[in-house]
């Protein structure tokens, strides 16, 4: 990740301080102040007629040839719900539409620093999967026997929508 050492905005000398609540880098002289957020990550959840849950077998790292949710980075002017949509059917060939907002969890990234992983649910236009993009395979788990998943953030969300299953 890039680490400004002048201000984007005025050309000023970045400088260490305390500012908006932590100790970070900031510009004196305009008032900028350099934030390092996390990077927006969408990730799908889909189940079938027979409440199996969507997965894919990632073909790119981190984490190659393991099962995870598809999904992927939410771009500029994108919402999740786009961003979901968009990477659902590249990576499944499954057309959806945005439904409920199960939750976001943080991770940490080796090559970002930290994602955020926003997790939503989507109702399937049609289950025919075709994986392309960045999956190797797709396939329909059922939620009490699903393969090991190694992103803490989708463990977690994947618990938070077994939660709302279950009041539902």
């Amino acid at each position: 990740m890039e680490k400004y050492k002048y201000c984007p905005m005025c050309g000023g000398k970045l400088v260490k301080g305390f500012m908006d609540g932590l100790n970070r880098f900031g510009c004196k002289r305009c008032g900028w102040i350099y934030y390092l957020n996390p990077l927006p990550v969408i990730a799908s959840f889909v189940v079938n007629e027979k409440k199996e849950l969507l997965l894919i077998k990632r073909k790119i790292n981190p984490s190659i040839g393991c099962w995870a949710l598809p999904g992927g980075f939410i771009e500029l002017n994108e919402t999740p719900a786009k961003a979901g949509g968009r990477e659902l059917f590249e990576e499944t060939g499954v057309k959806a539409k945005s439904g409920r907002l199960i939750g976001a969890e943080l991770q940490k990234s080796r090559m970002y620093g930290y994602v955020l992983v926003v997790g939503m649910e989507f109702i399937a236009k049609n289950t025919r999967l075709m994986p392309g993009d960045d999956a190797m395979d797709a396939k329909f788990f059922p939620l009490k026997k699903l393969p090991k998943i190694p992103f803490k953030s989708h463990c977690l969300l994947i618990d938070a929508y077994v939660k709302l299953q279950e009041k539902h």
